[in-house]
């Protein structure tokens, strides 16, 4: 059982943070004002499907289990006029047919057409939970007719509550888990690079765990294979004191290795994005790049950080430029010593 699954919440005191959604939904269960229908929005890995479940469950006092539908992959009127059928007829055991359908945005028209007619007069014993990361996809007639919740990404301090409590409870199955002195910093990465993804943090964490037992922040940048900062301050620095030569030796080492250029572009310009963050801020708290580079930046100068300020705009463009460009070598090492010759 991976570790996303074994730690999925399952009840409402352990769902991390949403606790204005959380507070609603319990309110209703309380007072017996249960709505036919509802829409979960936001990013994934929020605890949208998670809550339904919940919340189905409580719904029914424990009693039976929702009848679950992937979207994605069941999107025809066929699959909904066969989850409408359903909701016409009694459940055997439990007072409510509760529905969850996930990633509803990718039914077909014709299938909300089906869904959009059940929902104008529900059956009084069916409630549909509907959960989706893009809510620009509904009709405007479906948002009219559900209540809807959106959820927000889960704070990095979230994140880390939540892998700490997990690799507490793993040291039972990985003993040296947390014997290096650096995985605080460890987990702290991790937490940076799921971008408010609960789900995501926990399944890195996990590639992680496979690497290794033992959880560094140095294990954890092997694990991931992510971004290459030793490189990319190598560049930064061969573009500020325009060495041409070494700014071709980068380019050309980085296609040697196989290595995609254009992620590697991307990944400069993220890298660009963080250096100029720490400048204003002098903190690591916006920054996805890690803390271990304190140091490195501390020792640059001034001066450095202007060109880095500079050429974000450059990178910026230079990462759009060569989206769907075959030959982005060319432009990339083009750009990059005209940089330098300025």
């Amino acid at each position: 059982m991976s570790l996303a699954v074994k730690y999925r919440p399952q009840t409402f005191d352990a769902v991390c943070e949403q606790s204005s959604i959380v507070k609603i939904l319990r309110n209703q269960l309380e007072t017996g004002e249960i709505q036919h229908a509802y829409l979960f929005c936001g990013g994934a890995g929020t605890g949208k499907t998670s809550i339904g479940r919940i919340f189905a469950r409580e719904i029914n006092k424990g009693k039976g289990s929702p009848i679950e539908l992937d979207a994605a992959s069941n999107n025809s009127v066929d699959d909904i006029r066969n989850i409408i059928q359903q909701s016409k007829t009694k459940s055997m055991d439990s007072e409510y047919r509760v529905f969850l359908l996930d990633e509803v945005h990718a039914l077909s028209n014709s299938a909300w057409q089906a869904l959009l007619k059940i929902l104008e007069e529900p059956p009084k014993k069916a409630i549909f939970i509907m959960c989706t990361t893009n809510p620009e996809k509904i009709p405007r007639t479906i948002l009219s007719r559900v209540q809807r919740f959106d959820f927000k990404r889960i704070s990095q301090k979230g994140i880390a509550k939540r892998l700490h409590y997990i690799v507490n409870e793993e040291c039972i199955h990985f003993p040296s888990i947390i014997e290096g002195s650096s995985y605080q910093q460890a987990i702290l990465y991790i937490t940076k690079i799921a971008d408010g993804g609960m789900r995501d943090a926990i399944t890195l964490l996990e590639k992680c765990l496979a690497y290794s037992e033992e959880l560094t922040l140095e294990n954890v940048i092997n694990a991931l294979g992510t971004v290459d900062y030793e490189r990319m301050l190598d560049l930064s620095g061969a573009i500020h004191t325009k060495d041409s030569k070494w700014v071709i030796e980068i380019i050309e080492g980085i296609h040697a290795d196989g290595k995609d250029l254009k992620q590697f572009i991307k990944d400069f310009m993220g890298f660009l994005l963080d250096v100029n963050k720490y400048d204003i801020t002098r903190s690591f708290d916006y920054l996805q790049l890690p803390n271990t580079y304190e140091d490195v930046l501390n020792a640059n100068s001034q001066e450095w950080y202007n060109t880095c300020r500079n050429l974000l705009p450059v990178i910026v463009k230079l990462n759009s430029d060569i989206k769907w460009d075959s030959q982005a070598k060319v432009a990339i090492e083009a750009r990059l010593l005209m940089e330098c010759i300025k």
